[in-house]
Parts: structure tokens; C-alpha cells; sequence
């Protein structure tokens, strides 16, 4: 973390309020913090602040570490509510996903990790049960190579996946929410035609990625459609994206899911990737 990262993925957000930054400190010394923020509306247009959510809560160790980040989390909730949310929730996952993309989960911002046992162990002790959940999974691509089927054969012979190029996102919170990260579009369309049947989104993370020490590339969104998924077109695609990103030099691949997208896993499963860790969204019991 160096002062520019907080900047431009925190502090520089158009709807970024200090009164939502609450520290705590021993004399002079800053010993944690809790930043509360709010999501977006239906339309993507503007802030809803009838619901809230603890962005993050970091403490350092302390000899009142438990209190103090009892104290923060009660903190955080007093200035959503004072601001006129009438729930709260912990953890960032669309659409309460203002802050911190890059710099916690993976490719996207998953709410409060499974793994993450302070943090799962605090916001229980503050009256938080679990959401709506999202599975994280991953593969290493340097030396992938796309599955053969009979179905990814005749798919093949019918359809070309296309590298567009850079896309910029198409509302305003999501140019706010992904103002720092890059998108890369891949189309597939048929061999006789120009116009895509489906297509995927992709972005390097950043700044997560370099401090894995591998070039990583995170799903943004898939467009497509269940028949296109079950035609294998969804497959093909995601493969050939894969194997054009994999000679890009690019190492890693990361993807969030539903656990009830049963259609997606599979292709995921498909493809190699595996589960190693779950992100909830959090809500605070009334």
C-alpha cells in the first residue's frame, strides 16, 4: 500500500465522505480505522443511502484490540444510520461495492472472505449473519490449453473468438467502481458475420496481482445467454480468451460466481478452475 494506491482506489471516489473514515488512536498514534459507505441505486445513477455497509475495519494488535474494533464497528454503523440507512451491511459485493476493488478479494470485491477469520469472528460478535455468498475460484493459464469436445469442435468450425480491445464501462457507478482498472472485451461471433453472439470482459488486478507476483487477469462479466452456455458457445469462448491471454504472458486467471449458477461452475469446472475461498456479504440482524 503507498499513499497514490489510497488515493486513487479510496480518497479520489466522486462519493467519497470523511465523515465515513473514523479513526482511532492512543494519544497521537493511530491504532485503527472503520470506513462506512453506501452502494448504488437500481439504475446505476446515484448513491442509495437507505443501505449502507462497513466497507472495512482494520485494528492494530493492542493490548484493547477487541474493544477498539468493537467501538470502530459501532462507530461506522452510528454515522449510516445518522446518513439514512435503514440496513447495514459488512463487507463490499455489488451493489454495495464503493471502495477498495484491487485491493481486497480478487477480480472483484466479494464481500467479507471465508478465510478472512478477524474480520468473519468481529462482525459476528456485532450481530452480522451471512448474505448472498460468492465462490472464488482460480487456475494458472501459462500452460493452458482449451478442452476437446465433439460440441467445442463443431463450435469451432462455426465460430471465431475476437480480441476487441479496450471498452469503457457504460454507467456511472461502474466508471467510479472501476475507475482505476482496465477492460478488455473478447467477442465470438460467427465465421460469416461480424456481429457477436456472445462476448467477456476481462481486467488485469491491480494492485492485488502485483502483490501476488503474477500477472493475473480477473472475469468481469460474461454477456451471453443459457443456450449459448448449454450450445457450448460460453466454453469456446472463455477457452480461446484463455489461450489469446495466456500468449499474452499473462499467468493467472480469477473468476467469482453464484453458488446456485450451476451452469457457469460447470464451465468453469470445465476449464480447470478450482474453488479456494467463499466471500459473503454480511447483514446486520435487525
Amino acid at each position: 500500500m503507498t499513499p497514490l494506491l489510497w488515493e486513487n482506489i479510496v480518497l479520489a471516489k466522486p462519493y467519497f465522505d470523511r465523515a465515513g473514515l473514523i479513526v482511532a488512536c492512543e494519544g497521537a498514534r493511530p491504532i485503527g480505522f472503520v470506513h462506512a459507505g453506501f452502494g448504488t441505486t437500481d439504475d446505476n445513477s446515484a448513491l442509495d443511502f437507505t443501505s449502507g455497509t462497513i466497507c472495512q475495519l482494520l485494528t492494530l494488535p493492542h493490548p484493547q484490540q477487541p474493544t477498539t474494533a468493537l467501538e470502530l464497528l459501532s462507530a461506522g454503523e452510528d454515522y449510516l444510520r445518522k446518513r439514512g440507512a435503514k440496513t447495514i451491511h459488512a463487507g463490499c459485493a455489488y451493489p454495495l461495492n464503493p471502495f477498495y476493488l484491487g485491493l481486497y478479494g480478487s477480480c472483484d470485491v466479494p464481500g467479507v472472505l471465508a478465510s478472512d477469520l478477524a474480520a468473519r469472528e468481529l462482525f459476528s460478535a456485532g450481530g452480522y449473519v451471512e448474505g448472498p455468498q460468492r465462490l472464488l475460484l482460480h487456475r494458472t493459464i501459462s500452460n493452458f490449453k482449451p478442452p476437446i469436445t465433439g460440441q467445442l469442435l463443431q463450435v469451432k468450425r462455426k465460430f471465431q473468438a475476437t480480441h476487441v480491445g479496450e471498452v469503457m464501462p457504460q454507467n456511472w457507478w461502474d466508471n467510479c467502481v472501476w475507475s482505476n482498472a482496465v477492460w478488455q472485451r473478447f467477442h465470438l461471433a460467427a465465421r460469416e458475420s461480424v456481429e457477436p453472439v456472445i462476448s467477456a470482459t476481462f481486467w488485469e488486478i491491480q494492485p492485488l496481482s502485483q502483490g501476488w507476483g503474477v500477472r493475473t487477469v480477473g472475469l468481469v462479466s460474461i454477456d451471453d445467454t443459457p443456450e449459448a452456455r448449454e450450445a457450448g458457445l460460453t466454453t469456446f469462448l472463455l477457452s480461446e480468451s484463455l489461450r489469446m491471454l495466456a500468449e499474452d504472458h499473462v499467468a493467472q486467471f480469477e473468476v467469482q460466481c453464484a453458488p446456485d449458477d450451476t451452469s457457469l461452475l460447470a464451465i468453469l469446472k470445465q476449464l480447470g478452475l478450482a474453488e479456494y475461498d467463499r466471500g459473503a456479504l454480511l447483514v446486520k440482524r435487525a
